[in-house]
């Protein structure tokens, strides 16, 4: 019982900051998901550590708020579309840094390394995007957009829940998460489709075609999100990806569908919005 009452607290506090920070501006939203960005990069790249594995933790990092800066920026119209190229050159120092740190696997380090920027940076950079979606428009601040899509992963997972617990038989990646069946991930997209009708019905920015392609496909790829922290869990023989959310793990555990739908929602919301 104790375990439940911390996890619902904690839950809670989780949401509040979250959708808090959402509507306190761009500027308070960024810095809070820097913060964020740096605790879960540690966390994948502390996951990733073992069998001789070691990625650029501290440079990879460091790069990642550089991106993720710039991007931002970017989106402000503050700076023009050619600072693009520097972020290319940019990439190109984990490479050059792992000549010089004499270790083993150096391959494998730079590969982890470019997951954990291109997997968590970029989406976490995306957030701050969706909440400026009109191009021409940087002044523009759509929070109900980003909350759209913690809206649609929230739901998806509480109709996956139900789903799998009261009809799933047939496992979806038994090996990789043995808990989740393809009842529950069909209920899941199901609900969250229908929770997304509702939601966007307030805000008059999608049809209801549109709303049901934005959330199946995102959902999709937030299945596959959280089926991919599960793959390197397994393979590094690892719980959870931390310990700072209490009941629930880490940041990543916590946001491992988010980063996943992130690029797809942002696509297709800017396709139809612009």
């Amino acid at each position: 019982m104790k375990k439940f009452y911390t996890r619902t607290l904690t839950g809670a506090v989780y949401v509040s900051i979250i959708i808090g920070s959402t509507f306190a501006g761009k500027y308070i939203f960024f810095s809070l998901f820097a913060l964020i960005l740096v605790i879960t990069l540690f966390e994948f790249f502390r996951m990733s550590r073992g069998k001789n594995i070691y990625p650029q933790t501290y440079f990879g990092t460091g790069i990642s708020l550089i991106l993720y800066s710039i991007l931002f920026l970017y989106g402000q119209k503050l700076v023009s579309e050619k600072i693009m190229w520097l972020m290319t050159l940019i990439l190109l120092i984990v490479p050059a840094i792992e000549i010089f740190r004499k270790k083993e696997n150096a391959i494998v380090n730079i590969a982890i390394t470019f997951t954990g920027i291109l997997l968590i940076t970029i989406p976490y950079s995306l957030f701050n995007l969706i909440l400026i979606p009109i191009s021409n428009q940087p002044e523009l601040y759509k929070p109900e957009l980003l909350l759209g899509l913690m809206v649609m992963i929230w739901a998806s997972d509480s109709g996956a829940y139900i789903f799998g617990s009261l009809f799933g038989k047939h496992k979806m990646a038994e090996k990789i998460s043995p808990n989740k069946s393809w009842e529950g991930a069909i209920g899941g997209i199901i609900f969250s489709i229908l929770i997304s009708i509702v939601y966007f019905s307030f805000f008059k920015y999608f049809n209801t075609i549109q709303i049901i392609l934005i959330s199946a496909t995102s959902i999709i790829a937030g299945i596959f999100g959280d089926l991919f922290e599960s793959l390197i869990k397994r393979n590094f023989a690892i719980k959870d990806s931390g310990n700072i959310l209490p009941g629930h793990g880490g940041l990543y555990d916590r946001f491992d569908s988010l980063l996943f739908a992130a690029p797809v929602y942002y696509i297709l919301i800017i396709t139809f919005l612009n």
